[in-house]
């Protein structure tokens, strides 16, 4: 059995020293020290340290390579090597000033200097408790299974492998025998750590990746080149201005990206050399860290990789924690494989007695007793044979027997936990019962600051805990930053939740409330504090305001992190909490800040249209009025009227933009009437009244330069201006002035270049497909939508651009002469918008659909189709495609030979381009009137005037047509007889 020690966590393991120097005996396989045939006691650490001197006898061993070796390439400062060489020394009784053992070799490093002989087994003696962390028996499957799985994944197999079992039962002993056992490898190791709220994403994995870094100087450039989501969650990494341009470049991507990164970053790593990645304790996992798993589990193609995690099997399946489904459907598929850990058997007991024990090896009845009183569970044997070890001299090994049948039998793990809660002292219990209330990790100052005495005497305590080997081990990095202070741990988790149950509720609230400052102190001074840490320890301290800044705080964090998941748990869990707040001001502020993040959240989860979106953003504008001049005030307006809109909600949008106008006039607010101006822009737009929008338009984007800027780094699906630029670009076009048109959207693409953000990019790109369907360039188009495809793929962006991609695309095949193809695409887009609960394009899209029935000369189709585009106007109010509408319902009606209804179609048209006051709407009308036999005189007069009054189309195809047919020549007409 071995514990779970931390401070070493190596990969290799090289063949165990067994040697006598002086009188001692060194003998590293079983973890003893003799000196003249008697145990001495030494902790793990120091007792690693000599070890590794001894093993190379004379030679100069670098601080840096006895670092390396004990600590596992981990980074730890030089203080921790000079505390385990005094350790060392005091134990030899060696001098530093005249050495007999231990060298010093100024500002290198050490050296063993003592003459060793080859040592015969050593002799009989007590058991030393500080070894005993060492000993390992049984569990020769599932090495064996272990050994395959890792053997599969250097032959280019990918390997996911669970251990399950109970508390207590090895699961880490398991997995440290076993990467013992791999030599030199590349490995990789994170953690997961309980927690009582919603708890960071990633964690283990970015846990483990750190430690990779720090061991590979080749991965930090890889993550730069493949995976610079994750180089932003690893600071330490770049500079800060690094870490800007990079939030800036992926600013609106989608969480599903993070996946993608990282299976190409293991993927590639795993070109070079095999990789073993371990995560612990998946029962405490976030969402997101199964999720991940899940997507590597799947990942196609070869790679040296054997991801390897253990987990508590009936938390899982009682909690039903997502790992629990990820499981049995990777198992369904043959994905992974699973090894469950069980108890001891008598057989297994006798080797562990023997081992601690050499005295009572062979006593078949003790090793029965033992069995038979901790059921079999390693943690309870290993307890109940250190109370008999302590208890009984090296001469009196015949009453241990006796012994263990009047140990108090434990009935459960807490149980024995509590034995040894009695054991402590006052101040023992007080230092661990304040640590218990940190969490699983602690830092020496934290608990200074709360239980009120100077770190120097709390770090000692520690340290003499961490000896003791059973409540607290030693520091280990988590970063590369040396300069900060490491932080203890509890040896196991059950440990510190027995403390933290045992505390009554009033001192836990206390010590939580008085935690959550320290935190705070030590946050104001550098030291890297999460905000959900601070906000659960002033939730439970019942400092719900501080509390709710705090979420909020996390919850805007998680935005940046590209886990919008994590942003409405955490805003959810923080508005459970308003209603205890006394009503004012500062309950309205908080509450309009997580409504509006959550919104923003919504917004990545489930789409611009979704119902969770649009009611948190109405929670924030509801209270409006009581905080006029909110930080976030600009965000969540403008995302509600972009929803409305996007909803086809269009009077609830108009609504909103009077409001806005309110709110503006009575305060002299910039930002409400940025909003009013742009809202009102959108409105106009998709009602068909390009003249209107355009004055409200042009309004928001001068009104842009003097808008408060947000204090929020959190951007909305697409930058305001852009928007307001790429709209103001198509109502430009339908009142004819095409080359300020083509101006404004060079402006929108210069903005979204500047702001270096995927998704103004993106909205840029629609506008200018939009722009480019109605000058009737279907090569343009196909051009345009596969950049913005790119640009999804790349970035993984909702999904509504990819529906877009695929009506943008359909529609270029339908007019270059592959219509049944194109109608497919055009409705798998109107679909997947339909499912995001997108109206707003709904009848231009569908109108895309039956023009390509049309050119297949599927007139029913067609006419179904263009139907359905009617409805979709006339439910929502939208008029902004109904002359094109109008124009194709008269070929259709020609094409099924009803001549009346096409006339009165295309003079619909015709009405409403005028009713519009729209010059190229009214164009392509008249042109399709002229176009026909019957056209009158005074039909080509009044397009020859028309002519003349669009001289920014002169060169378009629209306006050449048009004079062809002026002149009576026949006319140019364009093969793909377009209706845009």
């Amino acid at each position: 059995m071995t514990g779970r020690n931390s401070a070493a966590r190596s990969l290799a393991s090289p063949k165990p020293v067994r040697v006598r120097f002086d009188t001692f005996e060194l003998d590293e396989a079983n973890a003893r020290l003799l000196r003249e045939g008697k145990a001495v006691a030494l902790a793990p650490t120091p007792f690693a340290v000599l070890c590794t001197l001894v093993r190379q006898q004379g030679s100069l061993l670098t601080k840096n390579a006895l670092l390396d070796e004990v600590w596992g390439h981990q980074f730890v400062s030089d203080s921790v090597l000079k505390t385990a060489i005094s350790d060392l020394r005091t134990v030899l009784d060696d001098d530093p000033r005249k050495p007999r053992f231990i060298e010093t070799v100024s500002r290198r490093g050490y050296r063993f200097i003592a003459p060793t002989t080859t040592a015969t087994p050593l002799a009989k003696g007590p058991p030393n408790r500080t070894g005993q962390a060492q000993w390992f028996v049984g569990r020769a499957e599932a090495l064996g299974r272990l050994h395959s799985a890792w053997e599969r994944a250097c032959n280019g197999q990918r390997a996911v492998v669970w251990i399950a079992g109970e508390p207590g039962i090895g699961k880490t002993t398991l997995i440290d025998h076993f990467i013992a056992g791999l030599g030199d490898i590349a490995g990789a190791r994170g953690q997961c750590v309980e927690h009582h709220g919603p708890g960071e994403p990633y964690l283990p994995v970015l846990e483990a990746l750190a430690g990779l870094c720090r061991s590979d100087n080749a991965v930090a450039p890889l993550l730069r080149a493949v995976a610079p989501t994750w180089l932003l969650q690893l600071p330490w990494l770049s500079t800060a201005d690094e870490r800007d341009a990079l939030r800036r470049d992926l600013a609106g991507v989608g969480p599903d990206r993070m996946l993608r990164e990282m299976g190409e970053l293991l993927d590639r790593y795993t070109e070079r050399r095999p990789l073993l990645l371990v995560t612990e304790d998946l029962h405490w996992s976030d969402r997101a860290t199964i999720q991940l798993i899940d997507y590597i589990a799947r990942r196609r193609g070869s790679a040296q990789l054997m991801w390897l995690s253990s987990f508590r099997l009936a938390e899982i399946v009682a909690l039903d924690h997502p790992l629990n489904s990820v499981r049995h459907e990777l198992r369904l598929h043959e994905l992974c494989e699973e090894i469950i850990v069980d108890a001891f058997s008598e057989r297994e007991v006798a080797e562990y007695v023997a081992g601690r024990s050499p005295s009572l090896a062979g006593d078949e009845a003790f090793a029965r007793t033992l069995h038979e009183r901790a059921d079999g569970v390693p943690l309870f044997v290993a307890s109940l044979m250190t109370d008999v070890i302590m208890g009984t001299s090296s001469d009196d090994d015949g009453n241990a027997q006796a012994r263990v049948a009047n140990v108090a039998v434990p009935q459960n793990l807490t149980a024995i936990i509590d034995h040894y809660v009695a054991k402590l002292g006052n101040e023992e219990r007080a230092l661990l019962s304040a640590a218990a209330v940190c969490g699983i990790e602690f830092r020496v100052s934290t608990i200074a600051d709360v239980v009120g005495r100077d770190a120097t005497s709390v770090a000692e305590m520690c340290d003499q805990l961490v000896r003791e080997q059973l409540w607290l081990t030693a520091p280990r990095p988590r970063d590369d930053s040396s300069a900060a202070e490491l932080p203890y741990s509890f040896r196991h988790a059950l440990f510190r939740h027995v403390l933290y149950e045992r505390t009554p509720p009033s001192v836990s609230t206390q010590l939580h409330r008085k935690v959550g400052a320290a935190l705070e102190r030590e946050r104001t001074a550098g030291l890297p504090v999460a905000a959900t840490e601070l906000a659960l320890h002033f939730e439970r301290g019942r400092e719900l305001t501080t509390a709710l800044r705090c979420y909020a705080e996390a919850a805007e964090a998680a935005l940046l992190r590209f886990s919008p998941s994590q942003t409405i748990t955490l805003t959810e869990r923080a508005m459970a909490l308003l209603p205890a707040i006394e009503a004012g001001s500062v309950r309205t502020m908080l509450e309009m800040t997580l409504a509006t993040l959550q919104g923003t959240a919504a917004v990545q989860v489930f789409g611009p249209g979704s119902i969770e979106a649009t009611r948190a953003y109405q929670r924030a504008q509801s209270l409006l009025d009581d905080a006029p001049l909110h930080p976030l005030r600009g965000l969540f307006l403008h995302g509600l009227g972009l929803i409305l809109w996007m909803r086809g909600e269009l009077d609830e949008a108009n609504a909103l933009a009077e409001r806005c106008d309110a709110l503006s006039a009575a305060t002299g607010d910039h930002t409400a009437l940025f909003c009013a101006c742009l809202v009102h822009g959108m409105v106009q737009h998709a009602r068909g009244r390009p003249r209107l929008a355009r004055q409200w338009l042009e309004k928001c984007i001068d009104e842009a330069k003097s808008v408060d800027e947000s204090s929020s780094r959190v951007l909305f699906a697409a930058d305001p201006t852009v928007l307001a630029l790429g709209l103001l670009a198509i109502d430009l076009l339908h009142l004819g002035f095409v080359k300020q048109a083509r101006t404004r959207l060079r402006e929108a693409h210069a903005r979204a270049r500047a702001l270096r953000q995927p998704g103004p990019q993106l909205a840029v790109l629609w506008f200018e497909s939009r722009f480019e369907v109605r000058m009737d360039n279907p090569e343009r188009v196909a051009d345009v939508s596969q950049q913005l495809l790119t640009l999804v793929e790349e970035h993984e962006l909702w999904p509504q651009g990819r529906a877009a991609h695929s009506w943008f695309r359909g529609w270029a095949q339908a007019q270059l002469g592959e219509p049944r193809a194109g109608y497919r695409l055009i409705k798998d887009g109107y679909e997947q918008a339909v499912r995001l609960g997108i109206r707003v394009w709904a009848s231009e899209t569908l109108g895309y659909a039956a023009e390509a029935l049309a050119r297949a000369g599927d007139w029913i189709g067609a006419q179904r189709e263009l139907e359905e585009a009617m409805r979709c106007a006339e439910a929502v109010h939208e008029r902004l495609y109904l002359p094109q509408l109008l124009l194709l319902d008269s070929r259709i009606a020609d094409a099924l030979g009803e001549p009346t209804r096409a006339r009165d179609s295309m003079r619909q048209a015709l009405a409403e381009a005028r009713t519009q006051e729209a010059p190229w709407l009214e164009l392509l009308a008249l042109s399709e009137l002229c176009g026909r036999d019957d056209a009158t005189a005074e039909d080509r007069q009044a397009l020859a005037a028309l002519v003349d009054q669009l001289p920014e189309a002169s060169d378009t195809k629209a306006v050449k047509n048009a004079r062809a047919l002026v002149s009576k020549r026949k006319p140019v007409r364009n093969r793909r007889a377009t209706v845009n």
